[in-house]
């Protein structure tokens, strides 16, 4: 069989060209001067016209399942109801939750003990805590990143590059425009993307990449393994997005110096569960059933 046919999607590089550059003009030009007005001119005195135009940032946030949405619909013959529908796909094995929420904590949870050296700060580890902290930190993260996201990145993206460029490669281009669209954030908005304690360089754009195309990889595994689930994805998602917020509700407030050592070793933790999961899909590839 082709490569063409095995992800059951045909790789239609204009239409996904067309969705990267909406998706990216959506969020840099609705939510990147609002950023660049909030944290960059007025600071801690934000004039009220201002506020009127948060819903402009908001539909910005929302870029890439915005554009997914706006390409998609030209197809016609219920090509949006199909697309749509992948956010309800919710029938999937049982073990798939337990990895989509589990793992992110999990990950940041072992980085805490390799910076520790041990289990020192993990023994006052208070699950009753973190749990508690779970239905807060989700209701923030879920808007601000996953639904305005997934449709577009997984929903859209993922299964015509798989098309094109198998899930190696795939996963690694998936990373680079994931990354680069945050730039605004990067630029005017610290901790929207890279954590607010990295200053914005090379080097940290380099550490977040690797971040980002990590988790991309690993979402790939998910998307194939769930039949491109789109729901799981967006649990995925918010399970990233919210893992440092979760663990350390439970745990006492750590030095800036150990949030630095525990970002730094997430990211390599991520990377070798990101290179697993390529190698896997390379040697034992999934061919979910047409969309």
């Amino acid at each position: 069989m082709q490569r063409e046919s095995a992800f059951a999607v045909k790789p239609q590089t204009p239409r996904l060209r067309s969705f990267v550059l909406l998706a990216y003009a959506l969020t840099w030009a609705l939510l990147g001067p609002w950023f660049y007005a909030f944290n960059v001119v007025y600071h801690d005195r934000i004039p009220i016209w201002l506020w009127a135009l948060a819903p402009l940032a908001f539909v910005g946030g929302w870029g890439p399942s915005i554009a997914a949405l706006i390409v998609t619909a030209r197809a016609g013959g219920g090509a949006v109801r199909r697309l749509v529908g992948s956010m309800a796909m919710w029938r999937v094995p049982a073990r798939w939750y337990l990895v989509t929420f589990a793992l992110p904590p999990l990950v940041t949870a072992a980085s805490v003990l390799v910076v520790d050296r041990g289990p020192a700060t993990l023994r006052q580890f208070d699950l009753g805590a973190a749990l508690a902290n779970i239905p807060i930190a989700y209701a923030i993260a879920l808007p601000f990143g996953p639904l305005g996201e997934e449709l577009g990145w997984r929903g859209f993206a993922l299964p015509r590059l798989l098309s094109r460029f198998g899930p190696v490669g795939a996963s690694l281009l998936l990373g680079g425009l994931w990354t680069f669209w945050h730039v605004p954030m990067m630029l005017w908005s610290p901790g929207a993307s890279m954590p607010s304690f990295m200053s914005l360089s090379i080097t940290s754009v380099v550490i977040y990449m690797v971040q980002i195309t990590a988790e991309t990889a690993l979402m790939t595994l998910l998307f194939l393994r769930t039949n491109k689930s789109v729901l799981l994805a967006i649990g995925a998602h918010v399970a990233f997005n919210t893992a440092h917020a979760v663990l350390f509700g439970g745990l006492p407030r750590l030095a800036p110096e150990q949030l630095r050592a525990v970002y730094l070793v997430n990211v390599a933790l991520l990377a070798i569960l990101g290179l697993i999961s390529l190698g896997w899909l390379a040697a034992r590839p999934v061919r979910p059933t047409a969309a």
